[in-house]
């Protein structure tokens, strides 16, 4: 693999048990200051369904960031799905392309290369 695809595969790789890790532990500071919830207007199970649904969330991105380190020879990233997002639904949060930036990037240049083997 290029130099370039591999900064980009293991860096996006490295990234996510930061961020699902982290994620899991500072959720009820991350939605209001990252993401601008207010989660005192909601009513108490509403917000409590919310950062129950986050911590989910960032615990998936923790366990797809060991998946990707075990399988690294064998799997493509799934960029392509967030550039056809971005057409379709629109632009996200500025947070959310900073984190999601490297996966598009690290999917075209690891989708050129040929699969090895098993």
């Amino acid at each position: 693999m290029p130099l370039p695809a591999r900064v980009f595969f293991y860096g996006y790789t490295w990234m996510l048990p930061g961020a699902g890790g982290s994620g899991i532990l500072i959720a009820p500071w991350e939605l209001p200051h990252v993401f601008s919830v207010n989660r005192s207007a909601m009513a108490p199970q509403s917000a409590a369904t919310l950062l129950a649904q986050c911590r989910f969330l960032k615990s998936m991105e923790f366990a797809f960031s060991l998946f990707r380190r075990v399988y690294r020879q064998r799997i493509r990233a799934g960029g392509m799905a967030r550039l056809i997002s971005l057409a379709v639904d629109g632009v996200p949060h500025r947070a959310f392309l900073i984190s999601a930036g490297p996966e598009p990037i690290s999917g075209v240049l690891t989708g050129r290369q040929p699969l090895r083997p098993a």
